[in-house]
C-alpha cells in the first residue's frame, strides 16, 4: 500500500469519526458540562472503528462499483 493511500485513509477516518462522533454525541447527550468529557471518549472509539474500515472498505466498494457498471 502507497504513502499516498495510508495517508488518505488516515484522514477520513480521523474527519470522519471525529464529525460523527461530534453530532451522536450532542445529539444523545446534548452541549451539557459532561460533553467535553463524553466527546474525547467517543471520537476515540469510532476512530478504532474508522480506521481498519477506511483501509478494508474502499477496495470492495471499488469492486462492487465496477460490478454494477457504475
Amino acid at each position: 500500500m502507497n504513502r499516498k493511500k495510508v495517508f488518505i485513509a488516515l484522514c477520513m477516518a480521523l474527519c470522519m469519526s471525529m464529525c460523527m462522533s461530534f453530532v451522536m454525541t450532542a445529539v444523545n447527550a446534548g452541549f451539557g458540562p459532561h460533553f467535553l468529557k463524553a466527546w474525547p471518549t467517543s471520537w476515540l472509539i469510532g476512530f478504532v472503528v474508522a480506521l481498519p474500515l477506511a483501509f478494508v472498505l474502499p477496495p470492495a466498494i471499488q469492486k462492487l462499483a465496477v460490478k454494477l457498471k457504475i
